[in-house]
């Protein structure tokens, strides 16, 4: 979904083009970073979830970004706030999966 930005296919403005690359990649490298961390304490499910958020973050953000400044009234409209709703709920969802697979600390254990 980047490809046409890079290649100034789009047909957006150079402000919009570079916040869409920014946002776009940026999830992808940041969940990918964080996956690598959190890859030791993780099944191979929540990966899985992690990589299916990832694609769905990215792609929705550039949705949200091209067509924040759509003409028309929200009822009109209501693809772009069904959008940003399920975009923070998969967020939450992404952020949950990672918090549950932080690698944790050597225990100690308790000697008698």
């Amino acid at each position: 979904m980047q490809l046409p930005f890079l290649l100034h296919l789009a047909g957006t403005g150079e402000w919009q083009r570079l916040v869409v690359l920014s946002v776009g990649l940026g999830t992808v490298l940041a969940s990918g970073a964080l996956l690598f961390v959190c890859l030791g304490g993780m099944s191979a499910t929540r990966a899985c979830l992690v990589a299916l958020n990832t694609a769905f973050l990215g792609n929705a953000a550039l949705c949200l970004i091209v067509y924040s400044p759509a003409i028309g009234h929200i009822r009109s409209n209501p693809g772009w706030p069904v959008t940003l709703g399920v975009v923070c709920f998969v967020a939450l969802e992404q952020i949950w999966i990672f918090v549950r697979s932080r690698p944790q600390g050597p225990h100690r254990s308790r000697t008698a």
